[in-house]
């Protein structure tokens, strides 16, 4: 697309022997029959959006999520060519037709700027981190000169809340010292938010080696969240005699211990000095939710009363997976939340009576009696059914629309899940992947919580 470019699309193009028509996809749901008009509109220094109409009528309208990525494509005889990429903005329902305008970066706007302070930090890596600040991934983002940047060693300094030391203790490659034994002469200030982090009653150290500020910055957040996750789970500690032999003190107090990270986090290279003071946090623009007027048919089903317990809990799980910020426990928690959803739904067996009979017939017998208890539990959990199968199963029964695209992301984010709890290490899932996969699981709970109330959707 040229730098000032508005293209409209209405109807197939004729040109020779040659069609052009356009291909809208939400996910991997093609809508292009359902499209009534698309228009895509860039500008010099502008994010790109589309607009779209969309005949309500059609039946893919049932399938298409509104929070799925969406694709605009043009093809041409043998050639295709990208012309759209993002998320919809916003859709208003009309007569006949739903009226949607899509942002290639709505991402750039759900965000608030940090409070940050700089010294000596070169352009160019300024520019990389304010990019993946707005929701860049490092595939998306080509800044001429970024690789010559110098690796080097960075220390990075977080505040720490919920402890008080006099020394400097080493937790692993974590360090908690008082304020006495870090060096905070050389960090910035801005805004007087630097007092507010020199005034902390403890710090978190540790060295990175790294090109960029950062992805040290990233990596030493995780060494101080490990280790500040470890001294809370060791103050649950309360049996007298500890692994090494030792006998430990306890006082009850030890239950109620949260040391915490606090806000800031101050990163300096040690060859170069270049260094900045910041929340690494970016916190959303949140959207005030009004039942009342704008958001009226989120009314729609109301709650029943007596919702099962198992129903409940999904919908508290899930809710703390579309609030959380890391997204393996996003993911963790949207599993967790499947998991009581499905709860103790029956599914047909797979194996018959006179099969089971058959099996333990043609069994091998062991003279261990280990061995053979142990074939026998499998054998009598024959029929019991992957989740994955209950799951189909129980979506089924409360008529939730899903696509085969919804349940192989739901795989995906599952498969990232299994490969953390069995330790291997799994591929980093985009956000973008992890908010589809709440919503999915949100479009079901709205549909059980219809069917459980028996079918009237006004509420």
């Amino acid at each position: 697309m040229q730098p000032e470019d508005e293209v409209k699309f209405r109807d197939i193009l004729v040109l020779g022997d040659r069609v052009r028509r356009e291909i809208v996809r939400f996910g991997s749901v093609d809508v292009s029959n359902a499209i009534v008009s698309i228009t895509v509109k860039g500008k010099l220094n502008e994010i790109t959006e589309a607009k779209l109409t969309v005949n309500s009528r059609s039946s893919v309208v049932s399938r298409m999520d509104l929070s799925s990525q969406v694709t605009v494509e043009q093809v041409q005889g043998d050639h295709s060519r990208l012309m759209f990429t993002g998320f919809v903005v916003s859709a208003t329902a009309e007569e006949e037709s739903i009226r949607i305008t899509c942002s290639a970066r709505p991402e750039f706007a759900e965000r608030r700027v940090a409070p940050m302070a700089t010294a000596d930090m070169p352009a160019i890596e300024m520019l990389y981190t304010l990019a993946r600040g707005g929701g860049l991934s490092d595939e998306q983002i080509r800044i001429h000169g970024l690789q010559e940047l110098p690796s080097e060693v960075f220390e990075v300094v977080c505040s720490v809340e919920g402890i008080e030391v006099d020394k400097s203790i080493p937790f692993g490659s974590v360090t908690i010292a008082s304020k006495g034994f870090v060096d905070l002469s050389s960090v910035p200030e801005s805004n007087g938010f630097a007092n507010e982090f020199s005034d902390a009653s403890a710090y978190a150290v540790t060295y990175v080696e790294s090109r960029l500020a950062l992805v040290a910055e990233e990596a030493a957040i995780l060494d101080f969240d490990f280790a500040l996750s470890w001294l809370t789970v060791r103050s649950r500690y309360s049996v007298p005699p500890l692994p090494d032999g030792s006998t430990g003190s306890w006082e009850r107090k030890s239950l109620f211990v949260e040391p915490r990270r606090g806000r800031f986090i101050y990163v300096r290279g040690l060859r170069t000095n270049r260094r900045w003071l910041r929340v690494p946090e970016q916190e959303p623009n949140m959207t005030i939710l009004q039942p009342s007027s704008r958001h009226a048919s989120i009314t729609r089903p109301n709650i029943p009363r007596d919702l099962s317990r198992n129903v409940v809990q999904s919908i508290l799980a899930c809710a703390r997976a579309a609030r959380g910020d890391d997204n393996i426990s996003r993911i963790t928690a949207l599993w967790e939340s499947i998991e009581f959803y499905v709860g103790k739904t029956p599914v047909p067996d797979l194996f018959s009576k006179a099969d089971k009979r058959a099996i333990r017939r043609s069994l091998v017998k062991f003279d261990d009696p280990l061995k053979s208890a142990r074939l026998e539990n499998l054998l009598a959990d024959i029929n019991n059914p992957p989740l994955f199968v209950r799951f189909r199963r129980r979506v089924a029964l409360d008529g939730a629309p899903i696509s085969q695209s919804d349940i192989d992301l739901l795989a995906k984010l599952r498969k990232v899940r299994n490969d953390v709890v069995h330790g291997r290490s799994p591929r980093e899932p985009e956000k973008h992947e992890v908010d589809q996969g709440v919503a999915i699981l949100s479009r079901i709970l709205v549909y059980t919580v219809h069917r459980l109330r028996g079918g009237d959707a006004l509420g």
